[in-house]
């Protein structure tokens, strides 16, 4: 069998639980390198709640470092460049090439600010801590001078789950400064119905989100498709311009640069195409896992939506690439866990309530599917980032 060298690229959702679930199976028979442009893990779920002075970086990020070495696990803080998966190597933008047995890309994606125009000058975004904080000074400069509030969903954007937390979160603080008077509120979406969410829909979320815009007075526009955002506003190409003092647009994703400058390796977007083992088809030793998978939408819609793939799925696709990487060292049978069949956990906040949301499948059809509503989600949540974070934190003592 021999001692192999393992190299993970990323170190958020699926490259961190990639790394510890990993050590936990091989133990100290095999290497494994981790590879990223940062030592600091972000709880991308919290920042919804960063814009509005709610989590400060300390609450939502640790240092990775100390973890991977008291497991002995090699990491380097270096920025991937690119690929030689026919050479078994990864190319670092400074520094020698690093050689591998066996890769598994969890890089997550590159956040595309670029393909609507002023989408990068003119709308803020809760897909990064930098531009979480940028999002903050808009939010507290919006207040001192408030005005109509816009919250979209671009073309081709699949957190929609987040944008619709922002969105409720955004209502609440609006009443909890009593500015209903000043500022309306306006939900633009590529989705063809309320809580599409990318998957064609959950239980009855549509009905319970319809409620919720009738009754907090949240104008909406669906099959949305963003023609232009302009610094007092959103232009959709069906002509249509919403007014905005303060504007936020959640994004499509793209493959990130490493990945989409290697040639052959990705789709035309950069995403790795895998099979349910999360194996890639041309190269047998390279698996990838979370957002930087493709995942083919359940259906066409009018207007382009993504797949969410973000939090329970990535790590569930991070231990399964894992456990085939065993498999191949072992000579073992494969484990397969096809996107669609994985179970569906989601809290959703909506400020101080929210929806608790449990399906036995992500895509339709399933079997069970149940969404709980109330001030109890909204402490679920909070409960699960405070348990999320300690857990992680302290997963080397």
């Amino acid at each position: 069998m021999g001692r192999k060298r393992i190299v993970i690229v990323g170190t958020s959702f699926a490259g961190y639980t990639a790394a510890l679930e990993l050590k936990e199976l091989v133990g100290d028979n095999h290497d494994i390198t981790v590879i990223a442009n940062t030592h600091q893990f972000l709880f991308f779920p919290s920042l919804i709640w960063y814009p509005f002075g709610l989590r400060e970086e300390k609450d939502i990020t640790f240092d990775v470092r100390p973890i991977y070495k008291s497991h002995g696990i090699e990491f380097l803080e270096q920025e991937v460049s690119g690929f030689l998966p026919a050479e078994n190597k990864v190319l670092l933008k400074e520094g020698e090439p690093v050689s591998y047995d066996y890769l598994l890309i969890g890089t997550g994606p590159k956040v595309d600010y670029d393909y609507i125009p002023g989408l990068r000058e003119h709308s803020h975004s809760i897909v990064g801590l930098a531009v979480a904080e940028r999002t903050r000074l808009a939010w507290n400069k919006f207040l001192e001078d408030p005005g109509p509030v816009v919250i979209a969903s671009a073309q081709g954007a699949a957190c929609f789950g987040a944008a619709y937390e922002f969105l409720f979160n955004v209502r609440y603080q609006i009443a909890k400064h009593k500015l209903q008077e000043k500022a309306s509120l306006t939900y633009l979406t590529a989705e063809p119905f309320a809580a599409h969410f990318g998957i064609g829909g959950f239980g009855n979320a549509q009905k319970m989100c319809e409620w919720m815009f009738s009754h907090y007075h949240i104008g909406t526009h669906l099959n949305a498709s963003i023609k232009e955002v302009k610094a007092d506003g959103v232009l959709l190409e069906s002509g249509e311009f919403y007014p905005s003092k303060f504007t936020m647009v959640m994004p499509r994703f793209l493959g990130v640069d490493a990945v989409r400058n290697t040639p052959g390796l990705a789709n035309t977007n950069g995403f790795l195409e895998v099979d349910d083992s999360y194996q890639h088809p041309q190269y047998p030793n390279l698996y990838a896992a979370g957002v930087a998978v493709h995942v083919k939408p359940p259906g066409q819609t009018p207007v382009p939506c993504g797949v969410p793939k973000t939090g329970y799925p990535t790590e569930q696709m991070a231990k399964t690439a894992v456990r085939n990487i065993v498999a191949d060292i072992k000579g073992l049978p494969k484990q397969h866990a096809k996107f669609d069949d994985m179970s569906a956990y989601c809290i959703m906040d909506t400020g101080n309530m929210g929806m608790i949301i449990v399906g036995d499948h992500m895509l339709s059809p399933r079997e069970h599917e149940f969404i709980i509503p109330g001030p109890e989600a909204h402490w679920a949540k909070v409960a699960f980032e405070k348990y999320f974070l300690w857990s992680r934190r302290h997963a080397h003592v």
